[in-house]
């Protein structure tokens, strides 16, 4: 008699589908793994502008001296006046208030500091304030306070990486000059003291691992400057140094692209990053009266001592002359922006590319003592508003 088929499923039909449920599972498990490692990787890759907005959350200054937004800024009532940019943003620093501005117009904040000798430096997100010949020092963003802090020493000048790290660099009486490095919360990372040697300049490596110092010293009754690189993860002495062949005074000095680059009273130095060889200088006959770095550009003006007139020479990273071009006696200020060149003369607003060719010409309708570049907006500072133009 044949036998008869049993009306539940077959065991292979069983089994099959167990397989299909358990591959389902295991795709499913796979699928949300690879969810969560792709926000892992868009969360750390963004992490800086994610978390940015949390920095200070909790030291938010929430004071301003003004509601209004929008152009001309009337100034405060101050002595004096310190001006610059961060980032999309703007501050005015008086002897009394750090003001913060967005580049509408509307004010951010207005903090009374309390420094007696107020002075600044800023990178595109931070602005460092010091009390120069006083101990005190803070780091803001363009809402809150990010830190406070001391040192016992009075501070000559401080300067800020790319990111956060501040160098504090002071005098006491038994040295002539000790740089402290900072992170961005005020921690203490790295001390270098200097004996015999006055520091002009200190600048960072992108990483911030390392710092880049100038500085200027008496040899045999001569004035000699010098260049070192320094490992803040160590004590030891410097990584490489560079001793120029005459006798000039650090004005300026930038880190990018390989390079460490420092303007001189009478001459521009490039030097290689890694090994401190020199890879361009040129020598001015004349004295520099002011001076600006972009990645790629190093614009100069100085005073040609033999025909008494202000010349503007545009450098490449190594030192190589582009172009140049007289400009009016009267100039003291000039910003570079990429391979461009910005100055403010007899008032009118000029930009020139790189062979010193007019590219922007804007009149304007006052004096300007300052200006800076957000953009294509350029923040122009007078003797009682800040107001704006577009190019």
């Amino acid at each position: 008699m044949p036998e008869k088929e049993s009306s539940g499923v077959k065991t292979s039909d069983l089994t099959e589908y167990r397989k299909k449920r358990k591959r389902k599972r295991l795709y499913k498990k796979l699928v949300i793994m690879g969810i969560v490692s792709i926000a892992i990787i868009i969360v750390a890759v963004n992490f800086s502008a994610i978390i940015e907005p949390l920095r200070g959350i909790a030291s938010r200054i929430e004071t301003k001296t003004s509601d209004d937004v929008g152009f001309p800024i009337k100034l405060p009532g101050s002595a004096s006046y310190s001006f610059d940019s961060f980032g999309d943003s703007f501050f005015l620093l008086t002897d009394t208030y750090l003001y913060t501005f967005g580049i509408n117009g509307g004010q951010y904040y207005a903090l009374r500091h309390g420094y007696s000798n107020p002075n600044r430096c800023s990178n595109t997100k931070r602005i460092l304030l010091y009390d120069k010949d006083y101990g005190d020092f803070s780091l803001y963003n363009k809402t809150s306070v990010i830190y406070t802090a001391s040192v016992e020493e009075k501070i000559v000048f401080a300067s800020l990486s790319g990111s956060e790290s501040a160098a504090i660099v002071t005098n006491s009486d038994r040295y002539s000059n000790i740089i402290y490095i900072y992170n961005g919360n005020g921690e203490w990372k790295y001390t270098r003291k200097f004996t015999d040697e006055n520091v002009m300049n200190v600048e960072f490596s992108s990483d911030e691992r390392y710092i880049y110092v100038s500085v200027i010293g008496v040899e045999n009754g001569d004035i000699y400057s010098a260049v070192y690189k320094y490992d803040t993860t160590s004590e030891s002495d410097a990584v490489w140094s560079y001793k120029l062949s005459r006798p000039s005074l650090p004005v300026k000095m930038n880190v990018a692209n390989g390079r460490v680059r420092i303007v001189y009273d009478n001459c521009a130095l490039s030097l290689n990053e890694s090994d401190g060889t020199a890879v361009g200088e040129k020598e001015f006959q004349g004295t520099v009266q002011c001076c600006d770095f972009s990645s790629s550009r190093l614009s100069v003006i100085y005073l040609d001592s033999a025909t008494n007139k202000k010349v503007m020479t545009i450098f490449d990273n190594d030192m190589t002359p582009i172009s140049s071009r007289v400009v009016a006696p009267n100039i003291n200020r000039i910003v570079a922006d990429g391979v461009n060149m910005y100055i403010v003369e007899a008032g009118t607003l000029y930009g020139f590319d790189s062979e010193t060719e007019i590219i922007t010409e804007k009149s304007l309708n006052d004096d300007y003592v300052s200006f800076v570049k957000i953009g294509n907006s350029v923040l122009l500072l007078g003797y009682d508003s800040v107001d704006i133009e577009y190019i």
